[in-house]
Order: C-alpha cells, then structure tokens, then sequence
C-alpha cells in the first residue's frame, strides 16, 4: 500500500500526541518508531509517496520512500509481544 508523506504524517503525528498524553502506551519500540517516523516525514516533500509494507504475525511495519527506497522506520515485533 501507499501514501503520500503528508497524508501519513497527519496520521502518524495523531498517533504520537495520543502516545505523549498517555492516551495509547505501546511498547517501547513502537514509540521510538512513531517518533522517528514523524520526524523523518516532516522533512519531506508533503506529495512524496511513501511505501507500506506490513504484516501482522509477528507484527511488522516499514515505511519507505518510494523515490529512494529509503527506509524511514521500521517496527518489528516478536510473536510474544
């Protein structure tokens, strides 16, 4: 699937206040990667695509820059998670 930068930083931008107010408390690497994903979307191009690979057993997130192949973030979580 894929998005524009814009698009996916207004949703991941939510996430992140929802996660400073202490409304969501995911864990700890999923937080760091939503940090990391707002910050590295904030500097792009609001009509850059971006690319979404993702699966849910075990889940896994990345998100890239599809000019590029950039990976911007990545979650990954064990099957016990």
């Amino acid at each position: 699937m894929s998005t524009t930068s814009s698009e996916l930083l207004s949703i991941m931008s939510l996430r992140l206040s929802m996660l400073r107010s202490g409304v969501t408390r995911p864990l700890p690497v999923v937080a760091a990667e939503t940090e990391l994903l707002v910050e590295r979307l904030s500097a792009l191009a609001a009509d850059e695509e971006i690319r979404i690979v993702c699966t849910d057993d075990p889940l896994f997130a990345q998100y890239i820059r599809s000019s590029t192949g950039e990976v911007l973030a990545e979650i990954r979580l064990p099957n016990e998670a």
